[in-house]
C-alpha cells in the first residue's frame, strides 16, 4: 500500500512539473496566454454557478501560467510588464483568499475577480492586441528585434 502512495505521489509530482514549463518564446507566450483566457472563462463560470472550488481550481491555472509567463518579460527586460505580471499574481492571491472563505462572498469573489481583470488589462494595454480573428495577440513590435 505504501508503495502505491509513493508512487502516485512521484506520478503526481512529476506531471505538475510538466505542466510547470517557463515561457521564453512569443509562440510559448501565446499558447500560455490562450490557457489563461480558458482558466478565466471557466472561473467566471465556476464564479455564476457557485462552483467556488472549480472556480479556485481554474485560478490556481492563471496563477501557474502566470508564474511561467514571467521569464518571457524577464528575457526581454519589460520591467513594466514583470511589475504587471506580479500584480496579477497578487490580485489572483487575493481573489483566491476570498474564494477560500466560508461561506465565499459572492459579491467580495465578483469584485477580486474583477480586480485580477483590470490587472490582466494594465499589461493587454501595452503589449497585447486583437487580430483578424478577435483573438488576443502579441503586439507587433512590442518586444523589440
Amino acid at each position: 500500500m505504501r508503495f502505491r502512495l509513493t508512487v502516485a505521489a512521484l506520478l503526481v509530482a512529476w506531471s505538475g512539473s510538466m505542466l510547470a514549463q517557463k515561457v521564453t518564446t512569443p509562440e510559448e507566450l501565446d499558447k500560455a496566454m490562450k490557457s489563461v483566457q480558458k482558466a478565466m472563462q471557466a472561473t467566471q463560470a465556476g464564479m455564476k454557478s457557485g462552483a467556488y472550488d472549480d472556480a479556485r481550481k481554474n485560478l490556481a491555472v492563471i496563477k501557474q501560467m502566470m508564474d511561467d509567463s514571467r521569464e518571457f518579460w524577464i528575457l526581454h527586460k519589460k520591467d513594466d510588464a514583470i511589475k504587471a505580471n506580479q500584480e496579477v499574481v497578487a490580485k489572483l492571491d487575493a481573489a483566491d483568499k476570498v474564494l477560500s472563505a466560508s461561506p465565499v462572498d459572492a459579491s467580495a469573489a465578483a469584485a477580486a475577480l474583477k480586480e485580477v481583470g483590470g490587472a490582466c488589462l494594465t499589461c493587454h494595454k501595452v503589449y497585447r492586441v486583437r487580430d483578424a480573428e478577435n483573438n488576443w495577440v502579441l503586439k507587433p513590435g512590442s518586444i523589440g528585434g
